[in-house]
């Protein structure tokens, strides 16, 4: 984040400190939500519902996220 910040590497470190955060605190929301309300066997069902478009991000990003460098 720093070095994509660049200027502003301060705000982009505080943004990502944030959103980490806040995902933390609504992923504990939605799990409380869906073991009061499913039990805990709906956790493995969800968690492969959650691991689709996370494939998707990962491979539509691949080469955007690391590109390859050529090191001379």
């Amino acid at each position: 984040m720093g070095d994509a910040g660049g200027e502003s590497a301060d705000a982009a470190q505080a943004m990502l400190v944030t959103l980490w955060n806040v995902a933390m605190a609504g992923g504990g929301v939605i799990g409380g939500l869906l073991l009061a309300g499913l039990g805990a066997s709906a956790f493995p069902w969800s968690v492969l519902l959650l691991l689709i478009p996370v494939l998707v991000v990962v491979l539509a990003a691949r080469m955007h996220g690391f590109p390859s460098r050529d090191v001379p």
